[in-house]
């Protein structure tokens, strides 16, 4: 195929016919002595080119749940089934999907798309992406996931921001001497504001954003990215800002079509191996801002009593976490028990000149403090035996225990 590169180059920059004769010849003397080779067809695959891995994992939970004032529950539970096929069209060429079958506890499952984007390797330091995908957004959603959380519960103050979104963008690496940098920009439809013009009281949700739709409600498109950096030659500690602006989310047309919203986070993940003690610390500060609106419907028993009263609408989280394991010590049970502790807090949107309760969307200042054993029966099996307790402000504290086993495929 080289020569035939050369080939078409020559023909061109020839503008001749007999150059383009002189250059054939010698592709079919290094591919065939008969001067009569058929020619190649057109787009034809070349064998063993396409190659197709189908990944995936499966997760069990048993989980007692104590609320204050009321009794214990407790419960087995099958978390998720998630399949991802992986795809390599050519060297260049990737496509990568995710589906997660999600059990309902009263019965039946829900199957949802979690992920589908075409990759296309345009250099090493560039890779051209479109599709539905999980923007990088801070350490727990940009880089977490079952495998990489230590803690067996997620942080409160995580998946709040820009989760799954379709569009476009370009993500890659680069090294600068020692040090490295990795970056991701893209351009996406987009969250949209909710609107409920019924609900009474906290359990209306007018003002969130809601990232789960595939199409666009507006003709604006967000603008996000994220940009790493690792100042150690061993790449053992990586900072991170990441960030997603959204001049429009309300409804095309729509009195609320203007209302803006801007979320970003901060990170730090680090890990060393002091041995035979294996150290991780990683930590995450997040906000969202979302334009101030008086949303102007009013209660149909009470006239002068709006259904949604203004609120400030910014909320924030953040965790703490370090992990401690073993992994060089010479008993091979013990090098495959990590202990793990967090803490971390949740701030939601607060009502303009309202005491704290009733909250914006049901929603209390929480604080959250975790500990968690893992015993690692593969580098893919872990099993998590987490202690939890959140508090809420103004609200009760809610203790769990959970065992949970995760096997990756």
């Amino acid at each position: 195929m080289k020569t035939r590169k050369i080939t078409i180059k020559g023909a061109l920059l020839s503008g001749g016919i007999i150059l383009n004769g002189l250059c054939i010849n010698p592709v079919f003397a290094q591919t065939d002595s008969s001067a009569t080779a058929p020619a190649e067809v057109p787009n034809k695959a070349r064998g063993g080119a396409t190659k197709f891995l189908l990944a995936g994992k499966a997760e069990q939970s048993w989980t007692n749940v104590k609320t204050d004032g009321s009794p214990s529950s407790h419960t087995f539970y099958p978390d998720a089934l998630m399949l991802m096929p992986l795809v390599k069209l050519n060297d260049r060429l990737f496509l990568d999907a995710q589906f997660e079958i999600d059990p309902n506890q009263t019965g039946g499952a829900s199957i949802n798309l979690a992920e589908m984007i075409v990759y296309y390797r345009a250099c090493n330091a560039l890779n051209i992406f479109a599709g539905n995908f999980s923007p990088k957004y801070g350490l727990y959603m940009g880089v977490m996931d079952d495998f990489t959380n230590r803690y067996g519960t997620g942080p409160i103050g995580m998946n709040r921001g820009p989760a799954t979104q379709t569009g476009i963008g370009i993500q890659g690496g680069i090294q600068a001497g020692y040090t490295k940098f990795n970056y991701q920009f893209y351009i996406a439809n987009g969250p949209q504001l909710l609107i409920d013009s019924t609900t009474q009281g906290n359990g209306n949700q007018t003002g969130k954003l809601n990232y789960d739709s595939y199409g666009d409600n507006n003709n604006n498109k967000a603008i996000g990215g994220s940009i790493g950096f690792l100042p150690l030659s061993n790449s053992n500690l990586q900072i991170d800002v990441s960030g997603q602006v959204a001049a429009k989310t309300g409804s095309l047309g729509s009195p609320f079509e203007s209302v803006s919203s801007t979320s970003w986070a901060a990170d730090l993940n680090y890990y060393h191996m002091f041995s035979p003690l294996m150290v991780r610390v990683q930590a995450e500060y997040n906000s969202t801002m979302t334009q101030n609106k008086t949303y102007p419907w009013k209660s149909t028993t009470d006239s002068t009593k709006l259904l949604v009263p203004a609120f400030n609408n910014q909320q924030s989280g953040w965790f703490v976490g370090a992990t401690l394991r073993l992994a060089g010590a010479n008993n091979r049970v013990l090098s495959n028990f990590e202990l793990g502790g967090r803490i971390g807090g949740y701030i939601p949107p607060q009502y303009t000149g309202l005491p704290t309760t009733p909250a914006v969307w049901g929603e209390n200042p929480e604080q959250q403090t975790t500990v968690c054993l893992t015993y690692w029966f593969t580098w893919k099996t872990p099993l998590n035996f987490s202690y939890d307790v959140v508090k809420m402000t103004n609200g009760p504290t809610v203790t769990s225990y959970t065992a949970r086993l995760i096997y990756f495929f």
